[in-house]
């Protein structure tokens, strides 16, 4: 039985934040559009998605504001039986 782990990085855009303050934060839309694709490709390939971990990273702004985010999302696969 074979198995493919994939790391889909989350695409990041500006968003503006409280007190004249700005940072990135994960583009959903995209993030959503690129899982689509990838599991899509990879069950054209034979292999059916068995899992689904986001991963989460964090950031703070000035020092001051702590955050978290998504950044990425990784994909666990196996390999249908022929």
């Amino acid at each position: 039985m074979k198995y493919k782990t994939i790391f889909v990085d989350a695409p990041m855009a500006k968003a503006k934040g409280t007190w004249g303050m700005s940072f990135d934060e994960p583009n959903g839309d995209q993030l959503a559009r690129d899982i689509q694709a990838v599991i899509l490709e990879n069950v054209m390939e034979g292999f059916e998605l068995m899992q689904s971990l986001p991963v989460t990273s964090s950031s703070t702004i000035s020092g001051a504001y702590a955050y978290s985010f998504t950044s990425g999302v990784i994909l666990i696969f196996k390999q249908q039986n022929p």
